[in-house]
């Protein structure tokens, strides 16, 4: 099948300027260190967890010092345990010299608990939601979505790890030993400079977004995980503010995705490599039982832009061409001591039932564009100039409602951009893609998902139903989840009655 990657990317300015001279210092071509772990909270026995918004020092590399944000840690968050059917009871303090808002991302909460750019936590100030977790098993995030500094926040730390587990995934054969087997990889990119301190500008990002030129996973530069020498389960989150990825293995090892955003798929999907958008969550299982070292490759989408060809061919040259140079984000490294985990994958795993064409009552269009829009208060945008980043014509406005949804009701929203990819994010849902720009949904995406990509080739199409209520004081948000976008505007809000 022809893969052709449509994102253009504009380098005209911003990033490309601010960044000269910043790729890959030398420090952070250090020797591998041990993946970092985020520590594991329990949130399913009820009991309030602790969660501080504080700022922190972080080594990405040994013997350097970052000043970062976290959230109870130095950098990053913990990850948050939970369960269907029980309570989440979180306690979040703010403990920062500025407002900082955070989204629990592919929950199925209200939006007066969601945590949008709506419920922003005052300096000194606490938010104590309780969440009661409904949906199947799952691998979320949370992280700030504060209006306008989003990209900033999350760029320096603020972000972690949600898990859902549920009597279905338990019972299925799959590793689940959290930090032996079971690994959370958090992915991102930064632009460092030459004394590692992190350089982020929200003004002089390009229209791609901020791009950044090393590739860090759960806050190291490359990094190995000792593992045991069977199937491991890898929760992949694309934390990026802007970058798509492709995975893949540097021995081009098969893998097996069997969950997306919103969990399982009715079945394990053999893969080689895949793209993830920033935002989008990917389990997959990978099997060393041979005992080789398996190296995984996050390779920049952008490396592939304006080429045609199957996939297969276009990633084999440009492997080809950069072996040398190719250096894995995270080396899986297999040690016999450890117990290893060989049940054979289950052929079946969720049951996904699709709505009846007659249960669908609405159809909802929806036009990212980043040159109209008449400016609502965002008409200087710094590296773009009076660019606006806007969805049906207008720019984010924390003053008016977009959209009205009733509960429970399935409807079909058709999205699509003027220029570009956008991964495109809705709250406070799943829903199941019907087509991708235009092109039937594969296989790896036919599961619950709360992000899609859509371009300008043709619309994106998702079926949607909303269980819980929305206010015009705490609504939902649909946005692109290109953190730049979003705090430059294109973002809208939508209520649930």
């Amino acid at each position: 099948m022809p893969f052709t990657l449509s994102r253009r990317h504009f380098l005209a300015g911003g990033t490309a300027l601010v960044s000269a001279g910043l790729v890959a210092p030398a420090w952070a071509k250090t020797a591998p260190v041990r993946l970092p772990i985020p520590a594991l909270v329990d949130g399913t026995r009820g009991e309030p967890l602790d969660l501080t918004i504080r700022s922190g020092v972080w080594s990405f590399a040994p013997g350097i010092k970052t000043p970062t944000l976290g959230i109870s840690q130095e950098y990053l968050g913990p990850t948050i345990r939970t369960r269907q059917n029980s309570e989440l009871n979180l306690n979040y303090h703010n403990t920062l010299l500025e407002g900082v808002s955070i989204h629990g991302h592919g929950l199925h909460v209200p939006g007066a608990v969601d945590g949008g750019p709506q419920l922003e936590i005052a300096p000194s100030d606490r938010w104590q939601p309780t969440l009661s977790i409904v949906q199947p098993a799952a691998t979320c995030w949370y992280h700030s979505h504060t209006h306008g500094k989003t990209g900033e926040q999350v760029y320096r730390g603020l972000a972690g790890m949600m898990i859902i587990d549920d009597d279905l995934s338990d019972d299925l054969p799959l590793p689940r030993n959290y930090g032996v087997d079971d690994l959370p990889v958090i992915i991102q990119d930064r632009t460092f400079d030459a004394k590692g301190h992190l350089v982020y500008s929200l003004e002089y990002a390009d229209e791609d977004g901020w791009l950044g030129e090393t590739v860090i996973i759960n806050g190291a530069i490359s990094s190995v995980a000792y593992v045991p020498a069977g199937k491991i389960r890898l929760r992949l989150l694309n934390g990026a503010n802007a970058r798509f990825y492709i995975v893949t293995f540097a021995d081009k090892r098969p893998f097996h995705k069997i969950a997306c955003d919103g969990g399982l798929l009715r079945a394990p999907v053999e893969m080689t490599a895949m793209e993830m958008a920033p935002g989008e969550r990917c389990e997959i299982v990978v099997d060393l039982a041979d005992g080789a070292p398996a190296g995984l490759l996050t390779l920049f989408e952008d490396e592939f832009d304006g080429q045609e060809g199957t996939f297969s061919s276009l990633l084999d040259r440009f492997l080809s061409s950069r072996q040398t140079a190719l250096r894995p984000s995270l080396t899986l490294t297999p040690d016999k001591a450890l117990p290893a985990h060989t049940a054979p994958l289950s052929k079946r795993m969720a049951e996904i039932v699709h709505p009846k064409p007659s249960e669908i009552v609405r159809t909802r269009d929806f036009m990212l564009a980043m040159n109209g829009g008449d400016g609502g208060g965002h008409d200087q945008h710094g590296g773009h100039g009076a660019m606006n980043m806007t969805i049906n014509g207008a720019v984010m406005d924390m003053n008016v409602i977009n959209e009205e949804v009733k509960r429970g009701e399935w409807e079909r929203w058709r999205i699509r951009s003027d220029q570009g990819e956008h991964p495109f994010h809705v709250h406070g849902c799943s829903f199941l893609i019907e087509q991708m720009g235009g092109a039937p949904t594969p296989p790896d995406q036919q599961g619950w998902k709360d992000m899609v990509v859509l371009d300008n080739d043709d619309w994106s199409e998702i079926i949607v139903r909303f269980d819980h209520l929305a206010s015009k004081t705490h609504p939902y948000m649909y946005h692109c989840h290109i953190l730049e976008h979003e705090d430059h505007g294109m973002m809208g809000q939508f209520t649930v009655s």
